[in-house]
């Protein structure tokens, strides 16, 4: 397709409407019934003492177990039942149970330290257990996180004592390039191209702090682009034209009026190899 200045309106909308069917294969609809159903059967795992949805996040429930809190985000699983629709749901929801049954020995190294993206709401609710972050550009922070099996979890200075932050950093993207090999996208449009890691989609964002992942799309993005990060799961590379503007601004309003894993409704860019905000 030959996409120029001039290119009609109803085009664009069109465009639109296919990074939308894009985006709708990595969820289902119902994350509120999925929610119980994983809650309904924490809840009979021995050694948890309850279970209970997180109200600020609907992906997300909080589970007491030994007389400690842990939070599991249930994104990858909503991902992965839609991924394999002719599997039992049930079976998948079981298997996702079963990877943290263990909750009383969760296992905090730096072989499970990752990197991920977050905006300064979700980190101005973490931020008085001491979890250990760092700003990256306008309202995004850098959080790091153990990943464990079942969910990502946040860790804290007291879990790292003698580690300075940009020796966590390396670390952690270290562990998150091991994932490079799992990258998945679809460039069907030509001007921009969706990006996630398949098996662990909330690393996707972190994409664009690696050089290794830069280095692995010069041949489609030789030089700067503009980077939308609607969801916490996905990474949208556009080029860095007009078009390519009016397109990253429409999909992400498209995405938060969908209200489902939102991370940023801003727009950014890598302009000499930096991660900067993009005005207007």
């Amino acid at each position: 397709m030959v996409w120029t200045k001039r290119m009609a309106l109803g085009t664009i909308l069109s465009a639109i409407a296919w990074f939308t069917r894009a985006a709708a294969k990595q969820r289902i609809a119902d994350i509120n019934n999925l929610r119980d159903t994983v809650i309904e059967i924490a809840r009979s795992k021995l050694g948890v003492d309850g279970a209970v949805s997180d109200a600020g996040d609907p992906a997300r429930i909080i589970i007491r177990a030994d007389g400690k809190i842990y939070t599991v985000d249930l994104t990858n699983l909503f991902n992965r039942i839609q991924a394999y629709q002719d599997e039992d749901p049930q079976k998948l929801i079981t298997q996702f149970i079963d990877s943290f049954a263990d909750l009383s020995k969760p296992v905090v190294s730096e072989q499970n330290l990752v990197a991920v993206l977050r905006d300064k709401t979700y980190t101005d609710q973490v931020s008085k257990a001491g979890t250990l972050m760092e700003p990256l550009v306008g309202e995004l922070m850098i959080v790091y996180m153990a990943d464990m099996p079942g969910s990502m979890s946040v860790v804290g200075r007291k879990q790292f004592p003698d580690k300075e932050i940009a020796d966590l950093r390396r670390v952690a993207l270290g562990n998150v390039s091991k994932w490079l090999d799992h990258i998945e996208f679809d460039d069907g449009l030509q001007v921009a191209t969706l990006y996630f890691i398949e098996g662990n989609t909330l690393l996707s964002p972190t994409l664009v702090l690696l050089d290794e992942f830069w280095a692995s799309i010069k041949g489609r993005y030789p030089g700067d682009v503009l980077i939308a990060l609607p969801r916490r799961d996905q990474l949208f590379i556009f080029n860095d034209d007009a078009n390519g503007k009016i397109l990253a601004r429409r999909l992400i309003d498209i995405t938060f009026r969908d209200n489902f894993s939102l991370l940023s409704d801003k727009l950014f860019a890598r302009r000499d190899g930096k991660i900067v905000a993009v005005d207007g």
